[in-house]
Parts: C-alpha cells; sequence; structure tokens
C-alpha cells in the first residue's frame, strides 16, 4: 500500500454532497465529501459533451484549474473532476487511474 491513497468511496452522510472519499494519508484516515447530490454525472452516464463542457467550465477558473491539476492535495474539486467526471463511466476504474497518480 502507499502512503497516499483512496481507500473507498461511499455515500456522504451530507445532504447536499453525493459521495465520501475515504483517504488513506501516511496511515490516518481522512475524508473528503464530494458531488453535488442532484447531478448527473459522467458515471452517470452523462455525454462526452457534457464532460468536455464540464471540464472546460471547471478550468477556465485559475484556482480550480490548480486544484484539479495539483495532485499533491486532494481536494473535492480534484476528486469531482477525476472520479466523476474522468476518463471512464465506471468510477472503480476512475478510482484506480487516480491512485496511480498520486504521489507517494
Amino acid at each position: 500500500m502507499t502512503d497516499r491513497m483512496i481507500k473507498d468511496v461511499i455515500n456522504s452522510p451530507l445532504k447536499t454532497k453525493r459521495f465520501r472519499a475515504i483517504i488513506v494519508d501516511k496511515g490516518t484516515n481522512k475524508n473528503i465529501d464530494f458531488g453535488s447530490k442532484n447531478a448527473t454525472t459522467y458515471i452517470d452516464g452523462a455525454t462526452d459533451l457534457q464532460r468536455k463542457n464540464y471540464l472546460k467550465r471547471h478550468g477556465t477558473n485559475p484556482l480550480e484549474k490548480n486544484l484539479i491539476n495539483n495532485y499533491s492535495l486532494i481536494t473535492p474539486s480534484l476528486l469531482s473532476s477525476k472520479l466523476l467526471w474522468g476518463n471512464h463511466k465506471s468510477i472503480t476504474k476512475n478510482i484506480n487511474e487516480l491512485n496511480k497518480r498520486l504521489p507517494f
């Protein structure tokens, strides 16, 4: 096991968030809630055009773009873009892909 990885993704207990990522970081579990409860995402069947538009829309804000592209800091923005709008329509495949990109 690496020093930092996404161990699991479960339903969030928060009313406005859809998922909770359980992150193992140097032996300590950290929880990060992400994803809008009401949104349809790529893993739910959104089209390739909707995915492209989501990534473009969130990539224009310099702060958010930095949060999405900075793999050394796991944020809700990073999790949403890489897990819910990632390269695959499978959240499991997106988790595996993101875990490979996280720095150790």
